[in-house]
């Protein structure tokens, strides 16, 4: 399966497209607010949405990305393939670490990638091609998003984890799948790699 997180740079192209939306989340760990009505964001480079101050900073400098997942982890999340470790080279540049399910369909893969060079804000400007809300996984400020006006073929949340840095997780089914469904999905493995990261930090 191609990763989605492989295919970000179509979707941070911003250049001609409409902003993206950016809405408040409802604040709880883990739990997505993708079902919420969405507000038309003001535009400019400055977030539309004010982001929460993080619990404490936890640097990704020197972190491999497959390292965030434990054997029990992996075993919980059901994944049957051996992680296996990459980079993004598009637009957000940065190591990546595919975890895939394919022994029962939708046959699910996460990418987890760690951005060093710009933080979860990036995706709250509404200069993005995406649709953009902020929730919460384990107590930091996190935002989930996908492609503008695109509902069933991914869902990513980002984690705000220090200044212009962000732990991001991309959830992609082989088939079609509800957004609202996949976000949940996404939030639970970024939690889970966050709580990795602070035993490491």
């Amino acid at each position: 399966m191609v990763a989605g997180t492989l295919a970000l740079g179509l979707v941070t192209s911003c250049s001609g497209q409409e902003p993206g939306e950016a809405v408040p989340g409802n604040g709880s760990t883990g739990e997505s607010s993708s079902g919420s009505e969405p507000e038309t964001p003001s535009g400019g480079t400055e977030p539309t949405v004010a982001i929460p101050p993080r619990p404490a900073d936890l640097p990704l400098d020197d972190v491999e990305p497959c390292s965030l997942f434990t054997k029990p982890q992996l075993t919980e999340l059901g994944i049957d393939q051996e992680p296996e470790t990459g980079t993004n080279d598009d637009q957000l540049k940065g190591p990546t670490c595919t975890l895939e399910i394919s022994s029962k369909e939708p046959f699910y893969s996460f990418t987890a990638q760690l951005i060093t060079d710009r933080g979860v804000d990036f995706w709250l400007t509404g200069e993005r091609n995406v649709d953009a809300w902020l929730v919460s996984v384990g107590d930091y400020p996190a935002v989930d998003f996908k492609t503008k006006g695109v509902d069933d073929q991914e869902c990513i949340t980002t984690v705000d984890v220090a200044d212009g840095q962000q732990l991001m997780v991309d959830v992609s089914p082989l088939e079609d799948v509800d957004y609202k469904k996949l976000c949940p999905m996404s939030e639970n493995v970024a939690a889970m790699a966050l709580q990795t990261l602070q035993t490491l930090r």
